[in-house]
């Protein structure tokens, strides 16, 4: 039982802090002391890949199976934070809906004004 406990409480972990390590090592700050070094920088983004894929992996399976409503929460919320990470980390420099809308124009842009 006293595996199960601690099985239970690494996955809680993971949900839990996987998010908010990737949102800090995509922070400007981390961004911008890592931009000196190409080393440094490339492994900063393979820890934030593998952090991020790794806590979104556990909170899917939070999510998808029968369980009480908390845990489900916290998955869910550590699933969209995860996600945000991931793209402040490879695009960082697009629009939400640009990137769910490729052939987005802004009307109100130099491009709609004709």
């Amino acid at each position: 039982m006293e595996s199960l406990a601690l099985l239970v409480v690494m996955l809680m972990s993971l949900v839990l802090f996987t998010g908010p390590l990737s949102l800090l090592l995509t922070s400007r700050i981390f961004w911008e002391f890592t931009s000196g070094n190409k080393a440094v920088w490339i492994i900063r983004r393979v820890l934030v890949t593998i952090v991020s894929l790794i806590g979104m992996t556990v909170e899917l399976l939070f999510i998808m199976n029968p369980l009480p409503a908390a845990p489900k929460f916290l998955a869910m919320i550590g699933f969209v934070i995860n996600t945000i990470a991931l793209k402040r980390e490879f695009l960082r420099k697009r629009a939400w809906r640009s990137i769910f809308k490729p052939n987005y124009s802004d009307p109100n842009g130099p491009a709609g004004q004709s």
